[in-house]
């Protein structure tokens, strides 16, 4: 269960942020500054997805720093403010140079496009539970992501 934590306290959205991308920072995928370009996307655009969903991921200008695939997995159950869009209970913190990771961005779509089968994920306290909603799109907890780059 090492890209997934659930329960977690309800925060402002720049902390959630920040807990998502030093997560990713941690794994080697990306570097310190993947963070600030994160808090840029919300500011150019929304990440929040719907559902109670939002995707925090960089600008363009910091896929050349990125080595691998990373996504984590963070649930708030209470949910938090995601920029006055909506209200976020599951934030996935994404890092993808390539498009490997267009398939399992497909699937969390998918998995998640029903209000009500999101809304399981927003308070499922069940590790294993939780993780077989998303193992039939693609996402495997604990497989190495991290590829280099060619």
């Amino acid at each position: 269960m090492d890209d997934v934590f659930l329960a977690r306290p309800t925060e402002p959205m720049d902390k959630a942020i920040e807990f998502v991308g030093g997560l990713l920072i941690a794994r080697g995928i990306v570097p310190p500054s993947y963070i600030d370009s994160m808090k840029r996307r919300e500011e150019i655009a929304s990440t929040y997805l719907g559902n109670g969903v939002a995707l925090p991921h960089g600008t363009r200008e910091s896929l050349e720093n990125i080595d691998g695939v990373g996504v984590v997995i963070a649930q708030y159950p209470d949910g938090l403010d995601w920029g006055g869009v909506g209200r976020a209970y599951l934030v996935i913190g994404l890092a993808a140079a390539g498009t490997e990771h267009v398939p399992l961005l497909s699937g969390i779509a998918e998995a998640v496009q029903d209000e009500d089968e999101a809304r399981i994920l927003w308070t499922c306290d069940d590790p294993a539970e939780f993780l077989a909603k998303f193992s039939g799109v693609g996402y495997r907890d604990g497989e190495k992501q991290k590829q280099k780059q060619a």
